[in-house]
């Protein structure tokens, strides 16, 4: 049953389009800001709140590869962000202090939602398009 289940992860990440692979890459983010939220009162378990901030900052990593900063200020600005995020999460691990993790999980669920936004205006103005990307002709009858 695993085994079909990461066949169907992977295939669905390899045929996912652009806008997808982000959200994805902050959907696996937030939920690891949550982990290691959890477990980050116990010190007993360093090492497990540690594994999960590492996949906090690949993912964040990722989103940073992700930009074309050559598009303009939007893109040199959340590059700015998330590396301010990576430097938060390497604080948070190292000084023990759960607040900046609270503060990334905070600035990934807004960007996520504002993503999550700017894919669907996408898609819906795609739908309303020719091949050519000119608007196609609606005829409204009654």
């Amino acid at each position: 049953m695993k085994d079909g289940y990461s066949t169907y992860k992977t295939a669905n990440i390899d045929t996912a389009d652009q806008g997808k692979l982000i959200l994805i890459a902050y959907d696996v983010a937030i939920k690891h800001c949550r982990l290691a939220l959890e477990v980050f009162p116990d010190k007993k378990k360093i090492e497990e709140r540690t594994k999960y901030l590492f996949k906090v900052q690949d993912a964040v990593t990722e989103l940073m590869s992700s930009l074309k900063l050559e598009v303009g200020e939007i893109a040199q600005n959340l590059y700015k962000l998330y590396d301010y995020m990576l430097w938060r999460l390497v604080h948070a691990n190292t000084k023990g202090k759960q607040e900046f993790v609270k503060e990334v999980l905070g600035y990934l669920v807004d960007l996520r939602d504002a993503w999550k936004e700017a894919v669907e205006t996408v898609k819906s103005q795609k739908l309303v398009s020719d091949d050519n990307g000119q608007p196609k002709s609606i005829t409204v009858t009654g």
